[in-house]
C-alpha cells in the first residue's frame, strides 16, 4: 500500500509538472558512471536506469535534502543529490516535444 501511494504521488508531480506546455528544468550531469535512478526516494526501489556522465539528464526538483526528481530519456526518476553536478545555475525552460 505504501509503494502504490508513493507511486501514485511521484505520477502526480511528474503529471503536474508536465501538464503545463513548458517544463522548467536544470541541465545537470552525474559525477559518475552507474549512477542509479530509482523508482522511488530510496535505494530499496526498482531501478528505472543506470546513468553515465555522458547521459542528458534533466533536474525537475529537488525532493527533499537527500533526494532529487530528474527525467532522463523520457524517464521520471529519483537520484541523490550527491550524485549531481550542475552544469547551470538558473532553470531553462525546454518543451517536451524537443526532447
Amino acid at each position: 500500500m505504501k509503494t502504490l501511494l508513493l507511486s501514485l504521488a511521484l505520477m502526480a508531480q511528474v503529471g503536474l509538472t508536465m501538464a503545463d506546455d513548458k517544463m522548467k528544468t536544470t541541465p545537470v550531469q552525474v559525477r559518475n558512471d552507474n549512477v542509479k535512478m530509482f523508482k522511488q526516494a530510496g535505494t530499496s526501489t526498482p531501478i528505472l536506469e543506470t546513468l553515465t556522465t555522458t547521459d542528458r539528464v534533466e533536474l525537475v526538483r529537488k525532493f527533499n535534502k537527500e533526494w532529487a526528481i530528474v527525467v532522463v530519456n523520457g524517464k521520471a526518476g529519483y537520484v541523490l543529490i550527491s550524485e549531481l553536478a550542475n552544469l547551470k545555475t538558473t532553470p531553462s525552460t525546454k518543451t517536451l516535444a524537443s526532447k
